[in-house]
């Protein structure tokens, strides 16, 4: 059985069915990783009862014939920009694994996506970097239906606390570097003056960082959309702190934000960090990645590790978290294939199978 969270039955999801989608997800994302790093129930909660201005979601689960969850599934439509692409995940739990149940996900979800209008659909799979390359379950199942690799992207952890000389020895290193330039933190919600300008820094993030083979078209970033992130992460128990930089003149020219889940205290996650691409060479990603980490650890001292996650490609970044002391544990491959070949795929087997 599949159900979405738009369908009529909507409010079932808060009380029948999530639970049991969770379970499947948590343990089909969780297997033969020590340290997952997937959204807690809460965080998930939260966002099926406000609802995103984001992306249209669709969660559907596969259930047994008594009622067992055998497998989770979630696709999201974004609203504003890249609407040609259904992004998906799809967990089936250890003892449900070759019975087929990530085959029926898939169908069900290239179907959402075609109602949707979507060309392409992009999955993603992480694995710890001991496991052999071209083995790992989740990407074996994309490259059988016709999955390409489009991006890999390499996740770091950084053990907290971080001595205060390598911080203090990082920045004395850069500042040099980054004469003409300022930079600061804040927590929590962008400062009204600065919102457009950090609307502005984030749509950059889709031209400027790497993105590899897939297929991305610029992000459409405003103040309304940033404060609607802002407002969804208050719900799900998240704070955050960020750090901008701005040039002589007083324009935001980079920024990088440190997330703390109230549902998963220990740890950090670093998300985006950016320098455009004409203000780079100053060192402004490590003095940016200093200051919003002392920021972080003094409000959060209870945290023990920051995960990043970095396209492979991009050395510059990476040399600096690994000066910084981050060090590789996962890799994450995102994929893509074309909606249509992926239905066709499927249809064939059906009519082989009948």
């Amino acid at each position: 059985m599949t159900t979405s969270s738009d369908d009529p039955a909507r409010e079932a999801w808060a009380g029948e069915f999530f639970d049991r989608w969770y379970a499947a997800l948590a343990a089909g994302e969780g297997h033969d990783r020590p340290d997952p790093a997937s959204w807690r129930p809460e965080e998930l909660r939260a966002e099926l009862a406000r609802g995103t201005d984001h992306d249209v979601l669709h969660w559907l689960l596969a259930l047994d014939d008594d009622g067992t969850a055998a497998g989770a599934a979630d696709v999201r439509v974004a609203v504003h920009d890249n609407r040609h692409v259904a992004r998906l995940q799809i967990a089936v739990p250890p003892g449900s694994r070759r019975r087929g149940v990530g085959t029926r996900l898939l169908a069900a979800v290239a179907e959402v996506a075609a109602a949707a209008g979507c060309s392409v659909l992009r999955a993603e799979t992480e694995r710890p970097v001991a496991h052999p390359e071209g083995t790992w379950p989740g990407t074996v199942a994309l490259r059988r239906w016709g999955f390409a690799p489009g991006l890999v992207e390499a996740r770091r952890q950084l053990a907290l606390p971080v001595p205060a000389r390598t911080l203090d020895d990082l920045e004395a290193a850069a500042r040099p570097h980054a004469a003409g330039y300022r930079w600061w933190t804040f927590p929590d919600a962008v400062p009204e003056p600065d919102v457009e300008a950090v609307a502005g820094l984030m749509a950059r993030m889709s031209t400027d960082a790497p993105q590899g083979d897939l297929a991305v078209e610029p992000e459409v970033w405003d103040a309304a959309r940033v404060r609607s992130g802002e407002a969804l992460r208050r719900a799900q128990g998240r704070r955050s702190w960020t750090a901008v930089a701005a040039d002589a003149a007083g324009t935001l020219v980079g920024y990088t934000t440190l997330v703390q889940s109230a549902h998963e205290p220990d740890r950090l996650q670093q998300w985006d960090t950016l320098v455009v691409a004409e203000h780079r060479g100053h060192r402004l990603g490590t003095l940016l990645k200093v200051a919003a980490l002392r920021a972080a650890v003094a409000d959060a001292p209870e945290a023990t590790r920051v995960s990043t996650w970095n396209a492979t490609s991009n050395v510059p970044m990476i040399a600096v978290n690994e000066a910084m002391g981050f060090r590789l544990d996962e890799l994450c491959e995102e994929l893509e294939a074309p909606v249509a070949d992926v239905r066709s795929a499927l249809a064939a087997r059906d009519a082989v199978r009948r």
